[in-house]
């Protein structure tokens, strides 16, 4: 099977998940100039399943409230729009992610974080976009599982027997790995591209590419999580970092340091596995 191949099977798969018309609505409205917080807060609170889990994530230590968040209005006043479509979006595959590796939603989770920690050093403009990015980076492995099922256990029994990236045994068992099968989930979604690329290309950085920081963000906080063992991204290995990350934030070893410094103070909610 071609990559090709596995592109259409995953797209025409029955059982994947589907970006409902709540959210579409409400990234839309706060991509809107003329929406106020009081009017997006109002239409996440119409749906009580989204609303549960924007205030589950936002009470989850994510950000770091001390006291607890009780109204989506509240959040929204509290963390403003791009935040908030951050966690809508990351409200649809939360129990999807829990549900497909142990250890993964914890690795997302910190994933996100960390992103935003490494955006917020090297100066980007779109922290929380990239966080985004952070939080989706493994949803390719949650659209393996439900879409070819024979091939994820394959890609396990791999992992497990051989001591191989998660990464590696998809390429080895499907000449494509879980960026490729996110990407192109997440562009059956109509995401934009500056969203999809440093999920789809996480692994797979190169300085030329497109939304090239972006990915090197995301790609660097992938592997800084797997050294902290901040949840577990389905194997027990850290992937290869490409100096050109590095080099296209502007960062040296000194500054990655000092991020992880920071990931120690402010993720001790999440479990290390």
């Amino acid at each position: 099977m071609d990559r090709d191949q596995i592109r259409t099977r995953i797209e025409e798969a029955g059982n994947l998940p589907t970006l409902p018309d709540v959210v579409i609505r409400i990234t839309e409205m706060a991509d809107r100039a003329e929406t106020t917080g009081r009017q997006l807060g109002l239409e996440i609170a119409k749906d009580q399943v989204i609303s549960a889990k924007v205030l589950r994530l936002v009470n989850s230590g994510f950000y770091g409230f001390s006291q607890p968040i009780a109204t989506v209005p509240h959040a929204v006043t509290l963390l403003g729009f791009e935040t908030v479509k951050t966690l809508v979006l990351g409200s649809t595959v939360l129990d999807m992610m829990k549900d497909a590796l142990p250890g993964l939603w914890e690795h997302s989770m910190a994933c996100a974080r960390t992103s935003a920690l490494i955006a917020e050093h090297a100066l980007l403009d779109d922290v929380q976009e990239v966080c985004t990015a952070g939080l989706l980076h493994d949803l390719g492995k949650v659209v393996l599982r439900q879409s070819m099922e024979d091939a994820f256990r394959t890609v396990v029994s791999l992992v497990q027997e051989r001591d191989w990236l998660f990464v590696e045994a998809e390429e080895h068992v499907l000449g494509a790995h879980h960026g490729h099968f996110a990407g192109w989930l997440l562009e059956k979604w109509g995401l934009p591209d500056r969203l999809v690329r440093p999920i789809a290309d996480h692994h797979n950085f190169h300085e030329d590419q497109p939304f090239a920081r972006s990915t090197a963000v995301v790609h660097l906080a992938d592997i800084l999580c797997r050294a902290e063992a901040l949840g577990r991204g389905g194997d027990r290995k850290i992937p290869r970092l490409n100096p050109a990350a590095l080099e296209i934030l502007g960062m040296a070893i000194d500054d990655v340091l000092g991020v992880m410094e920071r990931m120690s103070e402010e993720m001790r909610d999440i479990r290390r596995v």
